[in-house]
């Protein structure tokens, strides 16, 4: 008793009252850290030592693209077993069930050669009831289908624990069919599943999920040619993938379906041309009912994306610019997708980061601003696109730079916009994660961005007097 009045007095005259605070209030706060800044108050005093151990989270994520980048020499295999060490000694020094987990993510480059070690993490981190699950084993160095790690859970072989589970994030990861399927029918808590580049998945039945599942993420599946959603509460599809088909997604009975977001690819003979219209198609029983369309492109939209099913409930529309989207390749085909959307209130669009060219840092003003496109007058002559402009109440620009494309884009939406009130400018660079979930990583760019800034202040000076611009 007296050597904790000792202690507390002298926590008290060092005016640290938070380490005096219990364990688990403690673990709370690591909770809101990533391991890495978990480990580091290893430091702080010896009440903070073994602190770290209590995290609900482990996001073993070490950034293997800068890794192997930084050690271009070392063999590969040497890496990745310094990784597996690395990992098996942390679950050594790791409560066994003391506290329960939140989140296990493993980003890494791993094949099958680790199953015996990843299947071990995995049953450790079940144990320990984890809710949330991401194996994003990046193959940088293209390893074949039969050489990546299967997902070792599926009837049979099905853990109680495991119906915990809340979401399911798998990249790079081989998974069967009916492990899919199992996997939707016994984990009633499930509320998102992401598969993302799975070669062995070939046909996708979600069927009477539970009333608690709500978005189902499906990107570069090369081997998928059906999927079928029936009878689900759903909200949210995510879909990134040939717009084939053979890969038509057959939707019944999926009433709370409101928003889709696609991410759009080039096609294989004409690399310039990307296939947003076939990947629409593959939803048009959907569309109706969609309240928001974000789209995400690698490449140029030209008229070959015109879009034909009418969206009568879209509020929002959100385009994403891959980094390849040239500063002098036009934005206003996009404007034709307006006229099937006559009831948009919301457009967003958000400019990933690119270096600007010679010729593109010398182009006039004057054609920067109006551009000496012919498409412009011919899509702002369209009725419906008209029509759709009259009910755009908002738009902002994420990536915003004033380059050509910019600033026209945002110059026609001020000048037909004849409901706009705002428009949000953020001038923060970023760049695309095109593996799921498609986030986005902020770049610190702090020079390009006061001078983007800037210039969104100079450009839209004169539209400040009906419209309110906030520049970020």
């Amino acid at each position: 008793m007296a050597k904790k009045q000792r202690r507390d007095s002298k926590m008290d005259s060092t005016g640290d009252r938070i380490s005096m605070l219990p364990d688990d209030v403690l673990g709370l706060i690591l909770s809101s850290l990533s391991l890495k800044e978990s480990i580091k108050t290893s430091i702080l005093s010896s009440r903070w030592r073994n602190l770290w151990i209590l995290t609900p989270k482990l996001d073993l994520d070490l950034d293997s693209t800068a890794i192997l980048h930084k050690w271009r020499n070392y063999n590969i295999s040497k890496i990745r077993c310094e990784f597996v060490r690395w990992v098996d000694h942390l679950f050594t020094i790791l409560p066994k069930s003391s506290t329960n987990l939140v989140r296990f993510r493993v980003v890494f480059d791993l094949s099958s050669f680790f199953s015996g070690w990843i299947d071990d993490w995995l049953s450790s981190a079940v144990s320990r009831k984890v809710e949330s699950i991401d194996l994003i084993l990046n193959s940088y160095s293209h390893s074949p289908e039969e050489c990546l790690y299967y997902f070792p859970f599926q009837k049979g072989n099905f853990p109680d624990n495991l119906k915990l589970l809340k979401k399911l994030s798998l990249h790079r990861v081989n998974v069967s069919d009916a492990a899919v399927a199992f996997l939707l029918g016994n984990c009633r808590l499930l509320e998102q599943l992401s598969l993302s580049w799975c070669g062995k998945l070939s046909s996708l039945e979600v069927v009477g999920t539970s009333p608690v599942f709500k978005c189902l993420e499906i990107s570069q599946c090369a081997s998928l040619y059906s999927v079928v959603i029936r009878e689900s509460n759903v909200v949210c599809i995510k879909y990134g993938g040939p717009g084939i088909p053979q890969s038509r997604f057959k939707l019944v009975g999926v009433p709370r379906l409101t928003q889709l977001w696609i991410q759009g690819e080039p096609q294989m003979m004409l690399h310039y041309i990307i296939n947003i219209r076939g990947i629409i198609d593959m939803f048009d029983s959907v569309l109706p009912q969609l309240h928001m369309l974000k789209i995400y492109t690698m490449s140029a939209i030209t008229y070959y994306d015109t879009l034909k099913k009418m969206m009568p409930n879209l509020k929002e529309l959100v385009v994403v610019l891959s980094s390849n989207y040239k500063d002098n390749c036009s934005l206003v085909p996009i404007i034709s997708w307006f006229s099937v959307t006559p009831c948009l209130q919301r457009f967003v669009l958000e400019a990933s980061l690119r270096e600007k060219s010679i010729v593109e840092m010398m182009m006039p003003e004057h054609l920067m601003r109006n551009g000496h496109d012919y498409e412009v007058s011919k899509i702002n002559s369209k009725s419906e696109v008209q029509l759709a402009y009259s009910h755009i109440k908002e738009v902002e620009f994420v990536g915003y730079r004033g380059v050509r494309n910019h600033l026209q884009m945002v110059t026609q939406l001020v000048r037909h916009g004849v409901a706009l009130e705002k428009i949000i400018v953020d001038p923060q660079s970023f760049e695309l994660r095109w593996t799921m979930p498609w986030d986005r990583i902020s770049r610190n760019q702090m020079e390009n961005e006061i001078i983007a800034r800037k210039r969104a202040k100079d450009q839209l000076i004169d539209v400040t007097s009906r419209i309110n611009v906030n520049i970020l």
